[in-house]
């Protein structure tokens, strides 16, 4: 039986897999290898030694490191306190690094030696990961930490993506998480002892945190690689009997070009989870037939602890005689522990097929952000996304861009994310961002940055034509430049700030 979170906190979930399943494989990495028994005893070694440093309730703590064994036992241990996990983005230069640990205001830090941060903010109280237990230097045979019982403390402040703005730190409760854990299982149910979850995405990232959750409180396995590589990866599905696995669109169109996975190499695979940005579906028909395992989508943000809806894997077959059903492009439906609506500027709610913005209230939407009044939670409750979208008729959201991204030609709304999917349907197009830069007749125009193919020889204006046979005219791309990479963030996200910034330049309005 599964412990109950309205009981205890989020660390329960980790006793209790180790009272159920202690010799069973919990978390392993590329050195090391620890059963549910003894990440439960690091965990709580740990958590002693904190309390001794006088790590106690709320306060915050620093992780700057890439997937490892440790990050999780280091997770668990300050759940057991009752202190919030503050996890930071290792690919952040030290000033912007500097930045965000200045606003959570922890006092301790912990990472791999590569990203040591200032130690004279943290009054030298610095820790390696490599050198935890002898750095620490606590009673190891101290009494076990009485772990608080309040579900609705903070667990984990992540600070999100900052793509439109200035990063701020979501905070989640031990009740948001659990909520969203069990609420996900039910489309990714996990096997005790037998399921084996490949995690290549960030620990740092909410997806992360939830697949850890899950994984932990279904007693599977949790496969940690430092961070993705396609033919690590590829080596690991073929190898390690991996059955569950995560990967952000991009991730998996590398994936599949790599020659041991297209041969069959990943034959122990019966789930792949996807989410962070679109999915083109010439993309999903590839890997589908590639692969030839279920698939689930799950979309969400780092305030609603991961997943608002799901496109579960039954929404992923269709008789192999019809063309793909429309739903493949949508974002699914509504997780069961959330409602989810969209709505016009005066909170009105729409009907099927009209787009507005996409609001949602539940148990696994955040307490709030750290340090700010903005919850951009209404008076009735309703946390308000900035993402565009609409309903079908069935029910299936469908996200057509964020409300910060949209281009505004001569007053008519551009949502660049369905510009996006039109371009990458093109042979030619490998990927590509759309943004709004300025123009003097009309305010904005829209400008297509595009990643060709290898070999790929397209002119510009073939490409404008391809939008124009599907999309109106207003929409499409009046300009398309080359480039070698669209930028993403770590949660796979297209850094549209960073595009934009040059076009914009010296202007006051940026829209």
């Amino acid at each position: 039986m599964e412990a109950r979170v309205n009981d205890t906190t989020l660390r329960a979930l980790l006793r209790d897999a180790a009272r159920r399943l202690p010799d069973a494989a919990a978390v392993v990495d590329e050195s090391r290898a620890l059963t549910f028994a003894e990440l439960d005893r690091l965990a709580s070694r740990t958590a002693r030694e904190l309390a001794g440093l006088g790590v106690g309730p709320a306060d915050r703590v620093v992780i700057v490191a890439k997937n490892r064994v440790e990050f999780v036992a280091l997770e668990f241990a300050l759940f057991e306190l009752g202190a919030v996990a503050v996890p930071l983005n290792w690919r952040l230069r030290a000033n912007e690094l500097s930045e965000l640990v200045a606003d959570s205001g922890a006092r301790v830090a912990f990472g791999d030696a590569a990203f040591r941060l200032d130690a004279d903010r943290f009054d030298g109280r610095w820790f390696d990961l490599d050198r935890v237990g002898e750095q620490l230097g606590g009673d190891a045979t101290a009494p076990r930490v009485a772990p608080p019982t309040d579900a609705d403390a903070v667990a984990v402040q992540m600070y999100t993506s900052g793509t439109t703005g200035r990063a701020k730190g979501s905070m989640l409760s031990h009740a948001n998480v659990d909520a969203m854990q069990r609420a996900w299982r039910e489309d990714m149910p996990l096997t005790a002892g037998a399921s084996r979850f490949l995690q290549v995405t960030p620990l740092f990232h909410v997806g992360a945190l939830l697949m850890t959750a899950s994984c932990v409180a279904a007693g599977a396995t949790l496969r940690l690689l430092p961070e993705f590589t396609a033919d690590r990866a590829a080596a690991v599905l073929a190898t390690e009997g991996v059955t569950h696995a995560l990967f952000v669109p991009a991730m998996l169109q590398w994936l599949l070009q790599e020659p041991s996975v297209r041969a069959g190499g990943a034959k122990d695979l019966e789930l792949v989870v996807y989410g962070a940005a679109p999915m083109p579906v010439p993309l999903l028909r590839d890997a589908l037939e590639v692969l030839g395992c279920g698939f689930l989508q799950g979309y969400g943000l780092t305030e609603t602890a991961g997943v608002l809806t799901t496109l579960d894997p039954a929404a992923h077959r269709w008789p192999a005689t019809d063309d793909p059903p429309r739903r493949l492009a949508s974002a699914g439906r509504a997780a069961s522990c959330c409602k989810v609506r969209v709505v016009d500027d005066a909170g009105r709610e729409l009907p099927a097929e009209q787009p507005g913005e996409v609001v949602a209230r539940g148990a696994n939407v955040h307490v709030g952000y750290w340090r700010r009044d903005d919850a951009d939670v209404d008076d009735a409750g309703w946390f308000h996304t900035g993402d565009v979208g609409y309903f079908d008729a069935d029910g299936y959201l469908y996200l057509v861009d964020r409300v910060k991204d949209m281009v505004c030609v001569a007053g008519e709304n551009v949502y660049p994310r369905e510009v996006e999917r039109r371009l990458l349907e093109h042979d030619a197009v490998r990927d590509a961002a759309v943004i709004g830069v300025p123009s003097d007749h009309w305010g904005e125009e829209v400008l297509a940055l595009v990643v060709r193919e290898a070999g790929a020889d397209v002119d510009p204006a073939r490409l404008i034509q391809h939008c124009r046979a599907t999309l109106a005219r207003f929409k499409c791309p009046t300009r398309v430049e080359w480039i070698d990479e669209v930028p993403r963030n770590a949660a796979g996200k297209i850094t549209k700030a960073a595009l934009r910034e040059p076009y914009w330049r010296g202007r006051e309005r940026k829209v």
